[in-house]
């Protein structure tokens, strides 16, 4: 498939930057993977290196002949990574709360699959319309999903869209939703992204990432957006592109 690959970080006002992202291809197929360490531990930007990495060493190790199940191929991978993630935190003695959100994406002929935990987010675009986005695992969503929260009434800025209840980690197993959604057609894209991304940015701006000529120059231009509007303070902003071109 003629799948284009593009990505940036920036490290905006933090003294760190603790995401990481990567892609690779298998055979026809493209794997795509954001992982952002979670600030508030120790080691935060060793998780998400280290995740995503594992991630990529399970999956080119270990791909089945015939793929029946692509969901059950992504929870296997994920185990395989978790595990693996799990033994390199043990060898090189990080500390135990070291942890990192992620957002996988497997862009196959027939399907895309993604999967993720915490609040690094992908979204699927076409130049006219955000198709869909993963929802993110904090306790105001939860809130919502439950029915405890009404949106219509209740601002997110009360501190809950902060407070993850699912992340990648030594001490907990890894619980992570995965998407099945159809494959990309020309002119459709996907943008894995982490929170100091799409917290500044609005559906509209994703659009242009579509259709954009220069597409590493505009992606260049929406994170600086970004940066710009988180002033001082900003997050680390990361996002990966990927274009059927």
């Amino acid at each position: 498939m003629p799948l284009c690959c593009y990505s940036e970080s920036l490290i905006g006002g933090r003294s760190e930057n603790q995401d990481f992202a990567l892609s690779f291809e298998l055979g026809q197929d493209v794997f795509a993977v954001l992982c952002d360490g979670m600030g508030g531990y120790a080691d935060g930007g060793w998780a998400a290196a280290t995740f995503a990495q594992s991630v990529k060493e399970v999956v080119t190790r270990h791909i089945p002949e015939e793929v029946v199940s692509p969901e059950q191929a992504m929870t296997d991978w994920l185990q395989r990574a978790w595990l693996l993630f799990c033994d390199k935190h043990q060898l090189q003695q990080r500390h135990r709360q070291a942890q990192t959100t992620f957002v996988l994406a497997w862009l196959a002929r027939d399907f895309t699959l993604v999967a993720h935990a915490g609040d690094s987010r992908c979204y699927g675009l076409r130049p006219d319309a955000v198709l869909w986005c993963t929802q993110d695992h904090n306790l105001y969503e939860l809130g919502v999903m439950n029915g405890d929260i009404d949106p219509r009434h209740t601002p997110k800025a009360q501190g809950q869209h902060a407070l993850l209840y699912r992340s990648v980690g030594r001490n907990k197993p890894l619980k992570p939703t995965l998407t099945l959604h159809p494959a990309l057609c020309r002119g459709q894209a996907l943008t894995l992204c982490s929170d100091g991304l799409w917290s500044q940015v609005r559906d509209p701006e994703w659009l242009a990432l579509v259709a954009a000529e220069d597409a590493a120059g505009s992606l260049q231009a929406l994170l600086r957006t970004a940066v710009q509007r988180g002033g001082a303070r900003a997050d680390n902003a990361t996002a990966l592109l990927v274009r059927f071109e």
